[in-house]
């Protein structure tokens, strides 16, 4: 193997390492974000609360640009105890968007929420088996597999430029 080919497969190697070292972090983080999500289906109690304020508030991010938020305030009980608790449901620079989705949640409306027994002011509104609520894990574990499959590749790659070739014989003319 000559010393071109010798380093591309090196390079070819350790980028390939790299990136199965991200396609382990990724899937260790998701695990974890996927567990949490299940523990709130599974172990939070579901109640009923009515929506007593719904608004788009204006924000200005960390870059200067105009950032919108939906503020919820909710109210449901809990032990025959009344709990109130504002949530952030959504923020987005597109104002369009963030109305949008402040008019998902209109003073009065009732939305089914769960809530946390050992704290009952901490909510999950939407939760459910659906994609909006396991967005989080799912482009986690999505980021992953993009780096398994890369390493997969340049793992391939590296073989394939290391490989010996077959000597090519002239054609013999009789």
């Amino acid at each position: 193997m000559s010393q071109v080919n010798y380093q591309r497969r090196g390079t070819l190697q350790f980028l390939g390492m790299a990136c199965l070292i991200a396609f382990a972090l990724f899937t260790l983080l998701s695990i974890p974000l996927f567990w949490e999500q299940v523990r709130v289906l599974r172990d939070w109690p579901v109640r009923q609360a009515i929506v007593t304020r719904s608004e788009v508030v204006n924000g200005v991010s960390g870059k200067h640009e105009q950032l919108y938020s939906v503020h919820i305030e909710i109210a449901y009980v809990v032990d025959g105890k009344p709990v109130t608790t504002e949530l952030i449901s959504f923020q987005s620079s597109n104002y369009a968007a963030t109305a949008q989705r402040a008019a998902e949640y209109p003073v009065g409306s009732r939305h089914a929420i769960r809530y946390d027994p050992s704290h009952p002011e901490q909510v999950r509104m939407g939760a459910g088996w659906n994609r909006r609520f396991f967005a989080l894990p799912l482009i986690t574990a999505a980021c992953g597999a993009l780096f398994g499959l890369l390493a997969t590749a340049l793992f391939i790659a590296a073989r394939w430029v290391g490989a010996p070739r077959a000597a090519v014989q002239p054609s013999q003319a009789s």
